[in-house]
């Protein structure tokens, strides 16, 4: 699971249209989880081995977690700035 976004790459500052934003890692305590996030150009870049082109951490609240955890902490991911208008790939 990861999400298609429009990002800009750290390195070039080029604006990556499809870019595939990843959660890496995630740990936390009972009241929020930190969440990585490792964001590639594209999909095929991250499976060729490619670096990354921004890596995040985003803070969510448990109370905002629904259902499964990989696909809510995905879930509250999209309604951040960052990851507005994405889509589950």
């Amino acid at each position: 699971m990861a999400l298609k976004i429009t990002a800009t790459n750290s390195t070039n500052g080029q604006q990556e249209t499809q870019a595939y934003a990843r959660i890496t890692n995630f740990f936390g305590t009972k009241d929020q989880v930190q969440v990585q996030v490792e964001i590639h150009a594209t999909e095929e870049a991250r499976k060729a081995g490619w670096p990354s082109i921004q890596q995040q951490a985003h803070y969510i609240n448990m109370a905002d977690l629904q259902g499964d955890l990989i696909p809510a902490m995905y879930n509250v991911l999209k309604t951040f700035t960052q990851y507005a208008g994405s889509t589950d790939v």
